[in-house]
């Protein structure tokens, strides 16, 4: 059975790759995915369980990222200043098991401290921002966590962080919460249930009460 949840941005840490500065071209390389499993806790329901982000052909949506999706100064995305660097058009492609990417650096005088850190190596962490269109929910066996395996998925940014965000945190850099629509398959026992909650934490918040 599928149902429509509203989900917010998510995020995971992103890994530059050693050596991988090209001075001339002020660029570096990155592995912004691999698809592992990763323990998240779901704010709806008070559980536990564990992400997967499908690497398969036609699971990722590229397009934003190759369209020169920007690098943010720890996922601020409301302000112009907060703008580091960009994705080189072209390069984000799935390669077997991991996602890849070049990153143009910014040459401009107000960014040159941050861009120069990175430069050094003293910057090192990284975080893929992405939006969920798509996720198949299994319940757990014999008290394990349930599994999100999601199927449609769009990185849409990239961020310098001083630490990466915490795996089991959901992103709240969204302004109000932003939350997107996402199709959610899921045993039909279930789905009644979190239709329901979705339902009514919306009705919630639209007369001001807490959800």
């Amino acid at each position: 059975m599928t149902v429509t949840l509203k989900l917010p941005q998510e995020t995971r840490a992103v890994e530059v790759r050693a050596g991988s500065f090209d001075e001339a071209a002020n660029t570096i390389d990155i592995i912004w995915t691999t698809g592992a499993a990763v323990r998240r806790f779901d704010w709806n329901t008070g559980n536990a369980y564990d992400e997967i982000l499908d690497l398969s052909p036609g699971a990722v949506r590229l397009e934003r990222l190759n369209a020169g999706a920007p690098l943010l100064n720890s996922h601020n995305s409301y302000n112009l200043n907060q703008v580091i660097g960009s994705v080189v058009p072209g390069t984000a492609k799935i390669d077997g098991k991991r996602g890849l990417a070049t990153m143009l650096l910014s040459r401009a005088a107000g960014d040159a401290d941050i861009v120069q850190k990175i430069r050094d190596g003293v910057i090192r962490n990284m975080s893929a921002g992405y939006i969920r269109h798509k996720i198949e929910k299994t319940d757990g066996d014999d008290g394990d966590v349930a599994t999100w395996r999601v199927i449609d998925w769009e990185p849409c940014e990239i961020s310098a962080v001083a630490i990466p965000a915490d795996p089991g945190s959901q992103t709240r850099s969204q302004p109000q919460e932003a939350v997107f629509p996402c199709v959610v398959t899921m045993p039909a026992r279930r789905a009644l249930a979190e239709s329901t909650r979705t339902r009514l934490r919306m009705q919630a918040r639209r007369l001001g009460l807490s959800a």
